[in-house]
């Protein structure tokens, strides 16, 4: 599972970037890409969701709240039962590499194994009182297998994809299980190994820079798989975790930045998942689907059932992998919430809790409200997803204090990102 941090579909070129990614496009064009898949507009809401197969009101983790820095148990491995978990216990290996950031890694030595981690490769996140963990890239600070240091002249990326790299080799006659949220390409934007003796100028062209590396990176990850006859048999899911921090392309038209909006920007992600012998190769599906679906699609590909004492929110894509998903079967409406604004959709319309109702097919960025359109088809549809909204449940308790520190952030997520539309646009 590969999931790239803060970037949207406006920067893979299977869906109509500008932007070159071959290794993203390879992914598509041997596996099957969703055209319709939502998640969270920010960091840990999304990771939590796709973690357990929950929507935010089910888990509590609403707002984004970085524990390492704010403090708080945070995810609860008590409470909470992981992808990681769940594959360990149907006898896969498992690893992670990139960024967790939803436990302060310091609090248990044991944290990452009970979330079902045999082992794993982090950056730790920003931690309170430790000012060496704010790299991420140059310099990082990273823990291996509970092994903490700064990575002096090394780049965080690059330590992290050797660690993938390495346990695929070692694990490569028994089934594994590796989870990849890649520290790439959230900010700071910084020269790559690839640019760093001459960089871009602007946040937009290091933003850019970063992009190409990461799907470098997949590139390497694919060209292992295939030296070590694993291509038939692994099952990749590639993502992004909400929408792009900055703006990019789509079909020739610019794509405006939507990191921490609750809007279809702001949510709508790429999601392709390739499995020889499973998803058809090269297909586009339209079924919408979000990431509380891939935790049923990996337990039924494993030949497992779900906990029958959890609730799931999700549903399993192997049918529409395969191209024999029944009309019926599949989801009429997918969801997303942050804090108490909540959205849902269909294929064609937007509405949510403040009220706003949008045409997407014909109003992509949402500039014309239809909330008090009379026309009868536009006011069912509005209706119909009001009751959607209507039915969730109330939020549950929030796994960590409070809220205050999460509102902060985004606020300085919503000006620096508004500081960054200014930057002049890659060509």
């Amino acid at each position: 599972m590969i999931l790239v941090d803060d970037m949207a579909r406006d920067w893979v070129g299977a869906y109509g970037s500008s932007h070159p990614t071959p290794n993203f496009d390879r992914l598509a064009a041997e596996g099957t890409r969703f055209e319709t898949a939502w998640c969270t507009p920010v960091c840990t809401p999304t990771r939590v969701a796709l973690l357990t197969g929950q929507y935010p009101f089910r888990s509590g983790w609403t707002v984004h709240y970085d524990v390492p820095r704010w403090g708080g148990r945070g995810f609860d491995p008590d409470r909470f039962r992981t992808m990681g978990t769940l594959l360990h216990e149907a006898g896969y290996v498992t690893a992670i590499a990139g960024k967790w950031q939803v436990n302060d890694l310091r609090a248990d030595a044991t944290i990452m194994r009970r979330h079902g981690f045999d082992e794993h490769c982090l950056w730790t996140g920003v931690e309170a009182g430790n000012p060496a963990s704010e790299k991420r890239y140059w310099d990082a600070f990273l823990q291996h297998n509970g092994e903490r240091r700064v990575r002096a002249g090394e780049y965080g990326p690059d330590v992290i994809q050797a660690f993938v790299l390495d346990f695929i080799r070692r694990n490569r006659d028994r089934p594994f299980f590796l989870y990849y949220p890649m520290i790439g390409v959230h900010a700071p934007n910084e020269p790559t190994p690839l640019n760093r003796n001459d960089p871009p100028e602007g946040e937009a062209a290091l933003y850019a820079g970063m992009v190409t590396y990461t799907d470098r990176q997949v590139g390497e990850l694919l060209r292992t798989l295939d030296e070590l006859g694993l291509r038939e048999n692994t099952v990749i899911y590639f993502a992004g975790d909400n929408g792009s921090s900055t703006g990019g392309t789509a079909r020739g038209k610019p794509v405006p930045m939507a990191k921490a909006q609750v809007s279809d920007l702001g949510v709508h992600v790429p999601l392709i998942v390739r499995a020889p012998g499973l998803a058809r190769a090269g297909a586009v599906s339209p079924a919408l689907t979000d990431f509380t679906d891939l935790l049923p699609t990996m337990m039924e590909v494993a030949g497992r059932a779900l906990p029958a004492e959890t609730v799931f929110d999700g549903r399993s894509l192997v049918a529409e992998l395969k191209g024999t998903a029944a009309p019926a079967t599949q989801r009429s409406w997918i969801y997303t919430q942050y804090s108490a604004h909540r959205a849902v959709r269909d294929q064609r319309y937007y509405h949510d809790s403040k009220g706003a109702f949008f045409d997407l097919t014909a109003d992509p960025l949402q500039q014309h409200d239809l909330a008090t359109d009379p026309t009868p088809a536009v006011a069912a549809a509005r209706e119909r997803l009001h009751q959607v909204l209507t039915a969730r449940p109330a939020d549950g308790p929030a796994p960590f204090p409070e809220f205050v520190h999460a509102e902060r952030l985004m606020e300085e997520n919503r000006r620096m990102n508004q500081a960054r539309q200014k930057q002049p646009k890659v060509k």
